[in-house]
């Protein structure tokens, strides 16, 4: 898949099935986009191209807002060359592009520069400055420039309408599961292993400090997770929170790999939030903290999860080099 910046530099030659609009998280409904924009492609002999902005325009227009991105670009670009799209365009959500009159962008952007012939857009798209082009302005528009325009429908799961908003507010709140449901792949943050206070391992369970880069942290507690490292999974406890036991005020992402052994520091490692299995609480005596990471532990080792087959695909391993702190 190609990832061109602006579009304004797209100069691949043909027509395009094209889709527009943030993707934060790549979700079901997101991807019912990209899928009829791919198929729109295949039956026309087009290029299937997604046009997506950069920063969000939350951040653009109100920069102090408490907002956290679902996915970076990087995982965006990765998740829609899985889903067949050919072509990414980041274009730059600023003051050229976020004052342009719904007609100016639906022409110059849409049709001059990106020569759609199709356009797949959700049923709550808006365009233009103040966001006050509709899906049904966009298709009077396409009917005087010559391109099509197909209008998806709001997808549904458990009584609510599948939406980026909805998924942080789940992950925020712990429910790892309901917004892996609505992803379709467990949500995930990464980073670097880094030293820490070397307690689990006097503990008996090792744990490794992963530095991570994401915004956007499931609520304190404890997880079931499978930890990624080298291409291999493992099914893993991860606590995310403060260490109330031992007064730490920092918030940190520590992963126990279960039977797991070696020296973890320094490597890359994934966590894939699977399921919450408590909240973090302070405990009375280090004992008594053993117990209950026992317990979780053996939760974890007999939980039953969903497979996805984009996240599956690394293998899932026991013992092995590599293993935490």
């Amino acid at each position: 898949m190609d990832v061109i910046e602006g579009s304004g530099n797209f100069s691949l030659p043909g027509e395009t099935s094209l889709t527009i609009g943030n993707f934060d998280g790549v979700h079901l409904g997101h991807r019912e986009l990209l899928r009829r924009t791919v198929a729109h492609a295949r039956d026309l002999r087009l290029q299937a191209v997604a046009l997506t902005f950069t920063p969000h325009p939350v951040r653009f227009f109100t920069p102090r807002a408490r907002f956290y991105e679902i996915t970076s670009m990087g995982e965006k670009a990765s998740l829609m060359e899985k889903l067949g799209v050919d072509v990414l365009v980041v274009e730059s959500f600023n003051g050229a592009v976020g004052g342009m009159g719904p007609e100016e962008f639906a022409r110059t952007v849409v049709h001059e520069r990106l020569r759609a012939r199709f356009v797949t857009v959700g049923y709550d798209f808006t365009f233009g400055r103040n966001r006050t082009g509709s899906p049904g302005m966009l298709r009077r528009i396409g009917s005087e420039l010559g391109f099509e325009v197909d209008v998806v429908p709001p997808l549904l799961r458990g009584g609510a309408i599948v939406s980026s908003s909805r998924i942080r507010e789940l992950l925020l709140a712990g429910r790892v599961r309901e917004a892996e449901e609505l992803l379709c792949r467990p949500y995930a943050v990464s980073g670097r292993v880094i030293p820490g206070g070397a307690r689990g391992r006097k503990l008996g369970f090792p744990t490794a400090n992963v530095e991570f880069v994401q915004e956007l942290i499931p609520l304190p507690g404890v997880y079931v997770i499978d930890a990624v490292v080298g291409g291999v999974a493992r099914r893993g406890v991860a606590n995310v929170g403060f260490n109330p036991t031992f007064g730490e005020n920092s918030l940190g992402v520590e992963a126990h790999l279960i039977d797991f052994e070696g020296d973890l520091y320094g490597q890359e490692m994934t966590v894939r939030f699977r399921d919450r299995i408590r909240d973090e609480r302070k405990y009375k005596s280090v004992e008594e903290l053993v117990r209950q990471i026992e317990k979780d532990v053996g939760y974890a080792r007999s939980a039953r999860l969903t497979t996805h087959p984009e996240t599956d695909s690394a293998g899932t391993g026991r013992r092995g080099k590599g293993g935490g702190r």
